[in-house]
């Protein structure tokens, strides 16, 4: 049991590093403008970014985008280009480096975490149906207690009544 939640964490962790380290990119100029620009700001209209916007200063910074693609400048210069401008708040995407990092990290070990604590406590209670653990006598004259205080009614059968339908 523990061998295969160890393959199935090495797996998963295997599977991150190739998403992170896979440094291909197959975009064309297009694409790219188009990703870096939704993940800038429109420095005018609320909540949206470039792309989804139609102002004139959205679509100069588009046009402008397109050009530092084509220049050949990388992704993060670009964003670091208009966060130097318009300031740190025009950026959509949190870093990944630094205390902004955390919000990459926290939630996947966030769900490691919850995932290991369901595998314990599903593992506890398969052990515990197994084992058969015995009822105490005080739990059982507990529970005849708690029935002789109901009032006088016919308690349902465990076994389904003897009312045939």
């Amino acid at each position: 049991m523990v061998l295969s939640w160890l393959l199935v964490g090495v797996a998963a962790a295997t599977m991150l590093v190739f998403g992170v380290v896979d440094g291909r990119d197959d975009r064309t100029n297009a694409e790219r403008a188009h990703d870096i620009g939704a993940t800038i700001a429109c420095p005018q209209c609320v909540g949206q970014s470039v792309v989804e916007s139609d102002v004139a200063i959205a679509r100069e910074i588009r046009a402008e985008i397109g050009r530092l693609v084509v220049a050949g400048h990388s992704d993060d210069h670009i964003r670091a280009r208009f966060a130097e401008h318009y300031g740190d708040w025009v950026i959509l995407t949190p870093s990944t480096s630094g205390v902004s990092g955390l919000v990459w990290v926290i939630p996947v070990a966030g769900l490691v975490v919850g995932v290991g604590l369901l595998g314990l406590t599903l593992n506890r209670w398969r052990r515990a149906a197994q084992g058969g653990e015995a009822v105490s006598e005080e739990d059982l004259a507990l529970v005849e207690s708690a029935r002789a205080q109901l009032p006088d009614r016919q308690l349902p059968d465990a076994g389904g009544g003897e009312d045939g339908g």
